[in-house]
């Protein structure tokens, strides 16, 4: 069978924790900086009577807005992962079926198995469609799953591009 794409799920599940990780220190590094703000807007400046200007707003919108993208990105893979398992296990179920008909999957579609069969040609049609049907649904979730995650993934990449340049500016 020649539905899987390439990739492995258990390396796309370990890259989206790893960025869902990521994003639990980023934000652990803006209560970082809300705290040392806090201390830094309580004692005045010097020479001054007023509390200091908090200089790190800037870099925390940053940071929280970078920390909650790569959560979500970290999510979408881990999702997708979810979907390519069960897609796979979907298509395991099919197998005992597609043998004994003398049945296999090419690409996207159920054919018949080169060289003779024994079973009985309407008989062996009947189940071709009906596994064709089982197939299509699989691809077909999987499908949209994918598309949609290239969707948020190019989404994403456009929102942490302009993160970065805001970083890169300091506006």
């Amino acid at each position: 069978m020649t539905v899987a794409p390439p990739g492995d799920p258990g390396s796309t599940s370990a890259l989206g924790g790893a960025l869902r990780t990521q994003a639990g220190r980023l934000a652990d590094l803006v209560v970082d900086l809300e705290a040392a703000a806090r201390r830094g807007a309580r004692t005045p400046r010097p020479g001054h009577d007023d509390p200091a200007v908090d200089p790190t707003r800037h870099e925390r919108d940053l940071l929280t807005r970078a920390a909650t993208e790569l959560d979500r990105v970290g999510g979408l893979l881990q999702s997708w992962t979810t979907t390519a398992v069960e897609a796979a296990a979907r298509m395991r179920a099919l197998e005992p079926a597609l043998a004994r008909f003398d049945l296999v999957v090419d690409g996207r579609l159920v054919v018949e198995r080169a060289g003779p069969s024994r079973v009985e040609p309407a008989e062996r049609l009947a189940e071709r469609e009906r596994l064709q049907e089982l197939l299509n649904r699989v691809t077909a979730v999987r499908s949209r799953e994918l598309a949609r995650l290239r969707r948020e993934l190019e989404q994403s990449g456009t929102t942490l591009a302009a993160l970065s340049a805001r970083a890169r500016s300091g506006t």
